[in-house]
């Protein structure tokens, strides 16, 4: 890498640090390019050399947790050789990944869940839906193994069963981390445990009735 190619990595990185705190802090809704411009210290006339707009830098964002996500399952995955103790790492992973990247939530399900035309596109689009098909991809291929192994019941389709995972396992992520919802308050249950739990609730309703003990 050339010098100023280094360069241009470095002010990106310090771009998109600076949008992940605000995103983080007030929501990507809320946060204006001016806010990133004075959260990194550089002109906004600077911020608009390394980036065109704010979906450019919401889509940098979201591609680079993308990345991280699916090595993070990737390597659940490879790392056991039981299925049951396999789920539990990747289950893990997903709830590990969204406590420490919680400006990443909303914009990463909906990649993985969203059916639509990527020929109307741009590239920045196109490559986080690229990521997030091979990831329910791996997910899928996951689930065909455990149904090789005889854990995972056969008469449900891998591809739809991977949806209706991330849309629970999202969902159960969203309610633990609403501060004033009914986890926290009433109750009175430590967020990794309720998601444990949870995530124990979707091995069940997936598998011939054996659970890890």
């Amino acid at each position: 890498m050339s010098k100023k190619q280094a360069l241009t990595e470095f002010h990106r990185g310090s771009i998109l640090a600076a949008a992940e705190r605000l995103f983080a802090e007030k929501g990507t809704e809320k946060t204006t390019m001016d806010d990133i411009a004075r959260e990194s210290e550089y002109s906004k006339a600077t911020l608009y050399v390394y980036f065109q707009s704010k979906e450019e830098i919401v889509n940098a964002i979201l591609l680079s947790s993308m990345v991280l996500l699916q090595k993070k399952i990737q390597a659940a995955v490879e790392h056991y050789g039981s299925w049951f103790h396999a789920y539990d790492a990747v289950c893990e992973a997903i709830i590990r990944f969204y406590g420490e990247n919680p400006a990443a939530y909303e914009s990463t399900y909906i990649a993985l869940t969203t059916d639509v035309d990527e020929s109307s596109l741009d590239k920045g689009t196109r490559d986080i839906l690229q990521v997030a098909d091979a990831t329910n991809a791996m997910l899928a291929n996951f689930l065909r193994q455990g149904a090789a192994e005889g854990v995972v019941r056969i008469a449900l389709p891998p591809d739809e069963t991977v949806v209706l995972f991330w849309a629970a396992l999202s969902g159960m992520v969203k309610m633990a981390d609403n501060k004033t919802g009914s986890v926290g308050r009433t109750l009175k249950v430590p967020r990794e445990d309720f998601l444990r739990h949870g995530a124990r609730m979707l091995l069940d309703a997936i598998t011939r009735g054996r659970t890890l003990e």
